[in-house]
């Protein structure tokens, strides 16, 4: 199914897409268990030798605290995959600590490094896995008040209209992208905010309080609002850059559209 097309459920993409796009992040994550169970199991086998009879239950204890240590995130690691590839929600209830913001990200991240993986690559593997377990969670999530975060970048460089204080300030005149988020934002009833760092998105997001946010933004500033933003339920979409970074950026307005419309269908 195209990119293009709207689910009931929220926006898809075929299956191939899907899996391909999500497999650096999933599959870094995946290695660095494996990395961790080998670990245990080499650190095991070095302190064995050294207890003796008398401290055998010793020894057993801390084994059994080391695969503790495995299935905790092996658990929660496979539940996540599943969600994310089949569309089944199998995720704990939303507020408590997440495997994949507070854990995951970072070490996929350090891992990718070793492995030399483009770093934007993992970025929008991870944005990808986030999306699917947004959408799979779709019957846990209101949509009662939707907050869209963009880009500053989004905004035509010659232009002096004060944007992050008020994205009222935006003349339409159709040189930049932002007029008509405008007025996708007045179609459906949303807050939109125009941020130029993630500080500002932070206290934009405190102050609103969504019950969901569709952010537009590059790679690297989507994988850490995702994380700053969390137990929100955000929806990324990831700009264009035709002129390089932070520069006349756009964005595809069917995608933008898509992910509001997830939200939107939430409300009432």
């Amino acid at each position: 199914m195209p990119h293009d097309q709207m689910s009931p459920a929220g926006p898809v993409e075929s299956p191939w897409r899907s899996w391909w796009s999500m497999a650096p992040f999933l599959g870094c994550c995946w290695v660095s268990l494996l990395i961790l169970a080998a670990g245990e199991g080499v650190t095991l086998y070095l302190i064995e030798p050294r207890f003796s009879h008398a401290a055998q239950p010793l020894l057993g204890i801390i084994g059994a605290a080391m695969i503790l240590f495995f299935l905790v995130p092996f658990v929660g690691l496979t539940f996540i995959t599943i969600t994310a590839v089949s569309g089944i929600d199998l995720l704990y209830p939303r507020g408590r600590t997440s495997i994949t913001v507070k854990v995951l990200f970072p070490i996929a991240a350090t891992l990718s490094q070793l492995l030399r993986i483009e770093r934007n690559r993992l970025r929008t593997s991870f944005v990808k896995v986030n999306n699917a377990l947004t959408v799979a969670q779709r019957r846990r999530i209101r949509g009662d008040r939707v907050l869209v975060l963009l880009p500053h970048c989004l905004q035509i460089d010659v232009c002096n209209r004060k944007l992050t204080t008020d994205v009222g300030n935006c003349m339409r005149c159709g040189k930049s992208p932002v007029g008509t988020l405008v007025e996708l934002g007045e179609k459906y009833g949303l807050r939109l905010e125009v941020v130029n760092g993630g500080t500002l998105a932070r206290r934009r997001v405190a102050v609103f309080q969504p019950s969901g946010i569709v952010a537009v933004a590059c790679e690297r500033d989507l994988a850490f609002g995702i994380q700053d933003a969390y137990p929100v339920p955000v929806y990324g979409v990831i700009n264009d850059r035709p002129n390089g970074p932070c520069v006349n950026t756009c964005v595809d307005m069917e995608l933008v559209e898509e992910a509001i419309r997830f939200f939107r269908q939430k409300d009432g």
